[in-house]
């Protein structure tokens, strides 16, 4: 454990000396975006110009896959390199340790990193110009508010024939998603030697769309019937209609369950491939 400690601190004083302008950048692209916005628009005569939350937040979400897509090539692509690849695998560490060190800065470190400092500049800038309106904080807060309140009481007006929704308003939710990406970005910063995440992204579409072909008609298959009797017949109760299709109807009513599962299958599978080709990397 000290070993390894000892490693991952390596690791994030690494990730810092690749990483750590870009990430600067990142982090303050609203407060710059803000300044921009209010100098240009002060200059045009028509007076400063306070960013609002939806513009914030669009682009807190743009800069978060930009930091998910070049972040883990960045910090760790220099594997792959046959100078700096070699004094990588030489150094004293097994490489479960590596890979978990990889998987805790990708992870981890890095987006809790990028959205402390990004929540806490917007709240900051909030704070100082009030013609801002609310933080994203305090946005996403009211909103799981009124999501919850919302999804409670379609489910009592259905008869609970509909489930509640309400645990999809958790941030928390969504994380192993947001893990989801910097792995797949991570296993192909280790595969590809060049065009890391374009390689990987080309691998993404090619891979979405074979999946496409394989699953619509197993998934279409011996339905078409059952949609079009369910399109025909007006007067078919929700009830009925989630009882002639099984199951969609259970996948819907487990939908966190299955969301859960699903995304923890396929994290733990990037986490075993990053694992083999961290052990069998040559160069």
């Amino acid at each position: 454990m000290n070993r390894f400690g000892r490693y991952l601190v390596t690791d994030i004083k690494n990730a810092i000396a690749r990483y750590g302008i870009s990430f600067l950048i990142m982090a303050t692209v609203s407060l710059t975006s803000y300044l921009l916005v209010g100098f240009f628009s002060t200059i045009v005569g028509a007076g400063w110009y306070s960013l609002e939350v939806a513009p914030r937040t669009v682009i807190m979400g743009i800069t978060l896959i930009v930091l998910t897509i070049t972040a883990p090539a960045k910090i760790f692509g220099f594997i792959t390199d046959k100078k700096e690849g070699s004094s990588f695998l030489m150094i004293p560490a097994s490489s479960l340790e590596k890979t978990l060190s990889m998987i805790i800065v990708c992870c981890v470190i890095v987006p809790f990193a990028f959205f402390a400092v990004y929540m806490s500049l917007d709240q900051i800038l909030c704070l100082i110009d009030r013609s801002c309106g609310d933080s994203i904080m305090v946005t996403i807060n009211n909103g799981q508010t009124l999501l919850t309140e919302a999804f409670r009481k379609i489910n009592m007006e259905s008869e609970n024939v509909i489930p509640d929704y309400s645990s999809f308003t958790s941030v928390w939710l969504y994380f192993d998603d947001l893990a989801q990406g910097f792995l797949i970005f991570l296993l192909g910063a280790l595969l590809f030697k060049s065009s890391k995440p374009a390689k990987t992204i080309g691998c993404l579409i090619l891979l979405s769309i074979a999946l496409s072909m394989i699953t619509t008609p197993i998934i279409t298959h011996g339905a078409m019937e059952k949609f079009k009797e369910a399109a025909a017949n007006s007067n078919m109760t929700p009830e009925e209609l989630f009882n002639m299709f099984p199951l969609i109807s259970w996948s819907i009513k487990h939908a966190v369950l299955l969301d859960c599962i699903s995304d923890t299958i396929v994290n733990l599978g990037l986490a075993i491939a990053i694992y083999f080709r961290t052990r069998k990397i040559k160069h």
